[in-house]
Formats: C-alpha cells, structure tokens, sequence
C-alpha cells in the first residue's frame, strides 16, 4: 500500500511539473511630444515556448519561441519566430500572419493567406490563397490542393485533387507531385520542372492475400512465442498473477486496460511538448508500443495458464503450449469480418490492463484457489 501512494504522489508531482503555464509580457510604449504624450496600442510578446489547446484558439500576437497547438479552429494572426505544431480540424494563416520556422500541420482544412517559410502538411483540403506565401518548400499529403499564391522553391505534392490558379510563376522551383491523374496545370504557372508519378489502384490477387495472411500468422506466432517463453522462464509467477487478474478482477482489469491505453500516450506527449525530459517522454512511448505489442501475447498466456490449471499435472510446457494455443485463437477471431476489430480493441484493452494490474498485485491464482 505504501509503495502504491509513493507511485501516485510521483505521478501527481510529474504532472505539475509538466503542466507549463506560459506567461505573455504586455510592454507600452509612449512617445511624448511637447505637451502631449500618446500611447501605441500594447504589444504582447510571448518570450518562451508557447502551449495552446481549446475548442477555438486565436494567437494574434508575438511568440519568440515555437508555438504547439491543438483545437477544433485554429486561426494565427501574428509572428511566431519559431516552428508551428498544428493539430486542428480548421486552420487559418491569416494574410496578417508570419511564421519564421516551419508549419507542420494536421488538419482537416488548411488554408494559407500570410507568409511562412517552409509547410509539412497533412490536410483533407488545403488552399495556398492568393495572398499567400511559402518562402521555401511546400511538402504536402492532401485530398484536395489549390495553389492560388507563391511557392518560392520546390513544392512536393501528394493529391487526389491538384488545381492551380491561372497564372504565372506560381511555383518558382520544380513541381513533384503524386495523383491518380496528371493535373491541369496553367501554362508557366511552374517554372522548374514538373514530374508526375501516377497511384496505381491495383486490387490484390487471391494469391496476395493468401500470402499476407500467412507471413501475418507467422510473424504474430514467433514473436508471440518469444514472449510467451521468455516470461514464463524467467518471470515464473507472472503467469499466476496475470491469471488471476483475469478470473477474478476482469472488471478492474478492463478499467485499468482503457485508462492506460489513453493516459499513457497523453502523459507522454505532455512531457514531450513542454522540452523537459524529452528522453523520459520518448522512453515512455517506446515502452508504451512494446507493451501494445505484446498484449495478445500477455492475454495469451492468462488463457493458456487458466487452462492448465484446470488439467491434472500441470507442467511449465503444458502452459507455455496452451498459450500458443490461446494466441493463436485469439489471432483467428480478430480475423472474423465486422467482430474481428473489435476483438482486436479487447485484446490490446484487457492485455494492457493485465500487465498493469498485475505489476501492482501480489496475489496468484493459487491465492485465490486456497481461499475457496
């Protein structure tokens, strides 16, 4: 118990720890002429990295540093010296707008109408306006893109959809882009070289798919297997406590599954975003996608131990191959059209609450047999 509240005092004083709060300066200026004294509208600078997450988020004044935000609108008006980290489903540069690092976005639509320096972009719908201007290179992934102002170097374009205002010396450097099929493009609307690679949509033979499903199974069942092995070997009483977690705290299990599945990343990115630490947030990660990797192979060897134990001489190699077995089901009813997802989500759920239940419970399924 003591060591249970020692873990949650630290978690609470990691999470004040990397909750920034970012302080904006209002600076007046005055200018005294004679007798009169006029004060210019106040300027706030933001002198430090800043962090923004709301259903609508504005930034309109100066940011010396980079700016991370996440909203459903996202709309900026001023200068950010820095680099710009957009996670939004509408964001706007405005015309009033200068971005001096780099934009990497997120969004459903994006649009620009200031001047930034060089756009990574990711977008449903993405509109360079007229008054728009990216100094460097424009590298994109769109459905839908319109170039109607002034890319100064190289834009490289992935689109089902690419249009072009008609006019001249819109892409000063060379045009590469990807579609199903070539773009009208305005004549010297490019004045590089343009290159077209062509998406070719070709369906899968029943061979193709045969194949897939075959080296899947073999690469789930062999890394599977060295899980399986490696924890029953050297780790002999995991397989006792996780099934336990199972037959008697599915309930607490399933909770703690979904907790950890979307706490764990947030936690993460947190510490990632604020700077501090940025080996701690990505070791988190790290840990975080072995452990999803391993959840069928953790709610295997629940399944397979429970099992055993049901069978009379229960042996090390009876509950290892039970869970191969137990893995191995679990693999072909993720396979079953329309139920097969969600039997995916349950697996990483309840195999993700396994291994974090059982790290903090002493009791076996021997335990539990001896109290009945």
């Amino acid at each position: 118990m003591l060591n249970k509240k020692k873990i949650l005092c630290l978690f609470f004083i990691l999470f004040l720890l990397f909750s920034s709060v970012c302080m904006a300066t209002t600076t007046p200026t005055t200018n005294t002429n004679d007798d009169v004294t006029q004060s210019t509208p106040q300027l706030s600078i933001v002198n430090t990295d800043l962090y923004l997450a709301n259903t609508d988020v504005v930034i309109e004044n100066a940011v010396d540093g980079n700016a991370f935000v996440y909203g459903q609108n996202v709309s900026i008006k001023g200068e950010i010296i820095g680099d710009l980290f957009v996670l939004a489903n509408t964001l706007t540069i405005e015309d009033s707008a200068i971005i001096d690092g780099n934009i990497f976005a997120y969004a459903t639509n994006f649009t620009i109408n200031g001047k930034v320096v060089d756009v990574y972009g990711l977008a449903q719908n993405f509109k360079l306006d007229e008054k728009g201007t990216i100094y460097r290179d424009l590298k994109l992934y769109s459905n839908n893109c319109y170039i109607g102002g002034n890319v100064v170097k190289d834009a490289y374009i992935a689109a089902a959809s690419l249009n072009f205002k008609d006019a001249e010396d819109l892409i000063k450097g060379n045009l590469n882009y990807t579609s199903n099929s070539e773009a009208n493009i305005p004549e010297k609307a490019v004045t590089g070289s343009v290159k077209f690679s062509e998406v070719k949509n070709e369906q899968p033979s029943a061979g193709d798919i045969i194949k897939m499903y075959i080296t899947s199974f073999i690469n789930v069942f062999v890394y599977s297997a060295v899980v399986i092995a490696l924890i029953i070997n050297l780790l002999p009483k995991a397989a006792d406590k996780l099934t336990y977690c199972l037959s008697n705290r599915s309930f607490a299990t399933v909770g703690v599954g979904v907790l950890g599945v979307f706490l764990v990343p947030i936690i993460a990115f947190i510490i990632l975003v604020t700077g501090l630490f940025l080996y701690l947030g990505f070791a988190i990660f790290a840990i975080y996608v072995l452990m999803l990797s391993i959840t069928i192979s953790i709610l295997g060897i629940a399944i397979g131990n429970y099992l055993a134990k049901k069978l009379k001489n229960i042996t090390k190699m009876k509950t290892i191959l039970l869970s191969y077995g137990s893995v191995v089901v679990i693999w072909l009813l993720q396979l079953i059209p329309l139920v097969g997802s969600w039997i995916s989500i349950f697996t990483f759920v309840f195999g993700f609450g396994l291994m974090l239940l059982a790290l903090f419970t002493r009791k076996t399924v021997q335990d539990a047999d001896a109290k009945e």
